[in-house]
């Protein structure tokens, strides 16, 4: 009689670690913890220095220190308000504060959940409780850059979309550029004083200039990056088309 039973039983063994197994297997593939740094200990990138957290860069332009925190991978695509996002968002559970430097988000074929390679990057700011888009700096393909001249606070990055650019005019707090693309002169409307920056996607500096008429006649033919700055230090990038 006991042998018997074991060997009904068995079966129902069997599928149950079968299927503990596989719930296993698909909660690693759903998050995958890359790094911790415990209570007592610190991780400083030195200026100049890269820290890759398997495709997530970040390259400090001063001495950063990474204190008590852990960083995860998630394959799935978070809501960007209605902004369609690519299969990956790295997570961080004590957030990195002001940070300063280069961020560059790397992805492959099968993250990319649809989506092109003209995209921007998604920071999400728990101070905010807002995801804040930054234009893509490099040509590349299979990578987002981009470089932050104010401190930034990281909890979740990704990559979605361009949603708030338009080839007719871009607005972002009050500062309005026309017309993009442009062959010749960009226009921008602003009520204050800004310091406009104009990088090549090399992040070469072109131009710079108070004036807000702009002539980029002169320029080469592709895509370029305004940078603004008003009078409170407060930077908002464009992404400028010359024709």
């Amino acid at each position: 009689m006991i042998k018997i039973t074991f060997k009904k039983k068995q079966p129902i063994i069997k599928k149950f670690l079968i299927l503990l197994i596989i719930g296993s297997v698909s909660n690693l593939k759903a998050q995958t913890t890359l790094l911790t740094v415990g209570s007592s200990g610190a991780l400083t990138i030195n200026s100049g220095g890269t820290l890759n957290v398997s495709g997530l860069e970040l390259n400090p332009s001063t001495d950063y220190t990474i204190n008590e925190t852990q960083v995860s991978k998630e394959l799935t695509a978070v809501s960007l308000n209605g902004t369609p996002a690519m299969g990956k968002v790295y997570s961080i559970d004590a957030d990195i504060e002001n940070f300063l430097g280069t961020i560059t988000f790397n992805y492959e074929e099968s993250e990319m959940n649809e989506l092109t390679h003209d995209a921007s990057m998604y920071v999400f700011d728990t101070a905010s409780s807002t995801w804040a888009e930054y234009l893509d700096s490099d040509s590349a393909e299979f990578k987002v850059t981009s470089t932050f001249e104010s401190p930034l606070q990281i909890n979740m990055v990704t990559v979605g979309a361009p949603n708030s650019l338009s080839v007719e005019s871009e607005i972002a707090n009050g500062i309005r550029i026309y017309p993009n693309p442009s062959s010749s002169i960009l226009n921008v409307e602003y009520s204050e004083d800004l310091q406009l920056s104009l990088f090549n996607l090399l992040g070469q500096l072109v131009m710079s200039s108070n004036s807000k008429s702009i002539n980029i006649s002169n320029l080469d033919q592709g895509t370029y990056i305004l940078s603004a700055k008003d009078s409170n230090n407060n930077i908002n990038n464009f992404k400028i088309i010359k024709r």
